[in-house]
């Protein structure tokens, strides 16, 4: 049986893309040719048939993380009939692996997420699929102050996952951090209502904490107010507001339970309102939140 592995030396080269659209002549170039340098994964599909496209991108994602390490051809089963029934297959859709000029796995259906994730890893390495490893420096650029350079980190995960929500969340508290509030804002409006997680959900209240509080005076400033005059808890409030956009949470924290601690309904509860949305700004597995979440607690229940 010779159509899959015909000379095709007479065939014009496929463009060396990433992700391409197969079809019968280009088979051998694109797939069997391909195959001698990189992972290809040759995928059966119907374009009619939405898991096949929702497969498609997940598919897809995992190959552009593999940094040049794999390629997917993508084939309207109807259009390559012979070629399906060569291969074996029976359904759509369908993920033939091929390595080193041949045939080395496949699967049916359209796995999880963490499946594929482990099938890729186990095919390329684990050190190719970087995006978390990429993430965690981000993050750790930003709790270092270097906001410029996690943006860049951020930034480069988008280009490889162009709808992470972990990546956008940084984004925008990145330019939170370099005092860009109009970019973040640009870019948490200009986001698709797809794109969400609860990392995303906390950037965005805390972009809303900072543009309540662009206005405020330096906190050096109300520091000496408050330590003047520790009865004033409006001043003693801004001073915390003024903290958070200072991006000392902690500290913004501690204030807020002050205030509590003198006067539990001060103003209708403005302390411990302000406390939920810096906890939902920071995230409620932050570790400043636990803390802050037990500080709360000690105080009302004690």
């Amino acid at each position: 049986m010779s159509l899959i592995f015909e000379d095709a030396n007479t065939l014009a080269a496929a463009a060396d893309t990433v992700v391409k659209t197969g079809t019968m002549q280009s088979f051998k170039a694109d797939v069997i040719d391909c195959s001698k340098n990189k992972i290809v994964l040759a995928y059966f599909m119907s374009p009619k048939n939405p898991v096949c496209d929702q497969f498609a991108a997940l598919l897809e994602k995992y190959v552009r993380l593999a940094d040049g390490k794999a390629a997917l051809v993508k084939f309207d089963i109807l259009e390559v009939q012979p070629l399906a029934l060569q291969l074996g297959i029976q359904s759509v859709p369908t993920t033939m692996i091929f390595a080193k000029g041949g045939l080395a796995d496949g699967f049916t259906g359209a796995i999880p997420e963490t499946q594929l994730k482990a099938v890729m890893q186990a095919l390329i390495g684990k050190a190719a699929l970087s995006l978390d490893d990429m993430l965690k420096n981000a993050a750790e650029k930003l709790n270092s102050n270097q906001a410029q350079e996690a943006l860049e980190v951020y930034a480069a995960v988008l280009e490889k996952d162009e709808a992470n929500p972990s990546a956008f969340a940084g984004m925008i508290r990145s330019f939170i951090q370099l005092g860009q509030l109009e970019a973040a804002q640009d870019l948490a409006d200009g986001l698709d209502a797809s794109v969400k997680s609860p990392d995303l959900d906390a950037a965005k209240t805390a972009l809303k904490l900072a543009l309540e509080a662009k206005d405020a005076p330096s906190p050096d400033d109300l520091a000496q107010k408050a330590a003047q005059n520790p009865d004033d808890l409006q001043t003693r409030f801004d001073y915390a507001c003024a903290l958070f956009a200072a991006h000392q949470p902690e500290q913004a924290i501690d204030q807020l339970i002050a205030i509590i601690e003198k006067e539990r309904e001060w103003n209708n509860d403005a302390a411990r309102q302000q406390l939920f949305k810096i906890f939902a700004a920071l995230g409620q597995m932050n570790p400043i939140t636990v803390a802050g979440r037990r500080k709360l607690s000690s105080l009302l229940f004690s």
